[in-house]
């Protein structure tokens, strides 16, 4: 390898989740060998100088630490089989990672290739700093895009045209553990269970076991007031959060069957009781620990924990598709990587895109999340596998996501649902109607002046 890039940085920055959540999204997010952005605030090391002649791809993630490890061989192959290209991978955590990426591409210092989260995609299109993909896919060097799980590439395209591709994602499942199944004999739920047979099945699992009056065991954990898990519930009672054309929230966030959805998500924690409130509403997911630590039966989530709780003592793990209200749903929370619109080394940077993000790529991403490529996920044995098996077949049945719809769901109709949410999971008396008919009018108010 031509550069040997050692250069180490910490910076506070993190990755919105993920959506992904780092959401985020299956996403590997753990300190690195990096160069800086702008604001970093520790540096040690150096940085060999390139060979003449020799191209030097700056790559951008939100993961660190052993996160990075599967970057790393990635590019060391890449390398191998590319000489005249070197790859420096820039790791970026704590807080604002879009903002600063975004200041430095308008600074440009950007890094050539970037990773961000699928919901963050509009944004960093309406900025212009994106390069359109499609042309490149079909260029002289090209990408077979029959190559990718269903679902998997669309969640990088804006408007029609191909942004990023896709680095790791998640789908939505419920963790249960068959060590408090089988100690209440309760049967295993199946992918064909309704919301009534769950809240039944969480019913029978919440146990006060020493008579003291205060529940021991949990029917299940929710992730709180986390809005982009909310999505599928409001799918799976046949709602949207907001209009098709993306241009009405008035309607839609406060429909019958998004009432509905907080209704029965709401009771969960307070008329039934079944789920334990949020230790703390600022953190992602509520900040509990009851699933992990065998206090709770079920876990609604993505896969993000999932190879600690195998290897967890506490739980038996098993992994079951979300229930269903009317017609199975799911949705997709993923991460990917695209080029910089004023990237100097666009093809340069699209041999190592399509290298990163394609066959070789998730050869190695299987290891540490869902692989992208189907023939990989194939060869692999995940698709027939019971756990991993159980995340796959959510993408057949997969719904947009509100931000597809309008590059102002962050601003607009997220923090409205936040507070909805926020609101039922801690005022058992909460009026969830009247409480969604303020937000739909506060969103619509913002979602107005966005678009003028």
């Amino acid at each position: 390898m031509l550069l040997n890039f050692l250069k180490k940085v910490t910076v506070a920055l993190s990755l919105t989740a993920v959506g992904l959540g780092g959401v985020a999204c299956g996403m590997v997010m753990p300190d690195t060998e990096a160069t800086e952005l702008p604001d970093v605030v520790e540096t040690t090391e150096t940085v060999e100088t390139a060979a003449q002649g020799e191209i030097v791809l700056r790559v951008a993630t939100g993961d660190s630490g052993a996160g990075l490890v599967p970057h790393e061989r990635i590019i060391e192959q890449f390398e191998a089989e590319n000489p005249g290209i070197s790859i420096m991978l820039e790791s970026v955590e704590g807080r604002d990672y879009y903002g600063r990426l975004l200041t430095a591409i308008a600074a440009e210092n950007a890094p050539d290739i970037v990773q961000i989260g699928d919901d963050a995609l509009p944004q960093f299109v309406g900025q212009e700093a994106l390069l359109p993909l499609d042309g490149l896919i079909v260029g002289d060097y090209p990408l077979d895009t029959g190559i990718y799980l269903p679902g998997v590439l669309e969640a990088g395209q804006w408007q029609g045209r191909q942004y990023l591709l896709p680095k790791d994602y998640s789908t939505l499942a419920v963790f249960y553990n068959k060590k408090i199944f089988d100690a209440y004999n309760m049967p295993y739920p199946t992918d064909d269970w309704t919301w009534d047979e769950f809240l039944e099945t969480a019913q029978a699992l919440t146990q006060d076991t020493d008579g003291d009056g205060n529940t021991d065991v949990w029917g299940v954990q929710l992730p709180a007031s986390w809005t982009t898990g909310f999505e599928y519930w409001v799918a799976a009672a046949g709602g949207s959060l907001i209009s098709p054309d993306g241009q009405r929230v008035e309607g839609y966030l406060d429909s019958p069957q998004v009432t509905e959805a907080v209704q029965f998500y709401g009771d969960l924690y307070n008329a039934h009781g079944v789920a334990p409130l949020p230790v703390d509403l600022n953190s992602f997911g509520g900040g509990n620990h009851q699933f992990e630590n065998g206090q709770a039966a079920m876990q609604f989530f993505g896969r993000w924990p999932q190879s600690s709780l195998l290897d967890n003592e506490a739980v038996e793990l098993g992994v079951v598709s979300p229930p269903r209200l009317g017609d199975k749903v799911n949705i997709l929370i993923w991460g990917g990587f695209g080029i910089v619109r004023d990237s100097p080394n666009q093809e340069a940077a699209w041999r190592f895109l399509r290298f990163y993000t394609g066959q070789p790529g998730s050869e190695v991403w299987k290891d540490w999340a869902l692989p992208a490529v189907e023939t990989v996920a194939e060869e692999a044995g995940l698709t027939a596998d019971p756990i991993e098996g159980v995340w796959l077949e959510q993408l057949q049945s997969l719904t947009p996501r509100g931000y597809t719809r309008t590059p102002h769901w962050e601003r607009a109709v997220a923090p409205a649902l936040l507070g909805v949410l926020e609101t039922v999971i801690i005022d058992p008396e909460a009026d969830v109607e009247s409480i969604l008919q303020d937000a739909a009018r506060d969103a619509q108010r913002e979602l107005n002046i966005l678009n003028q």
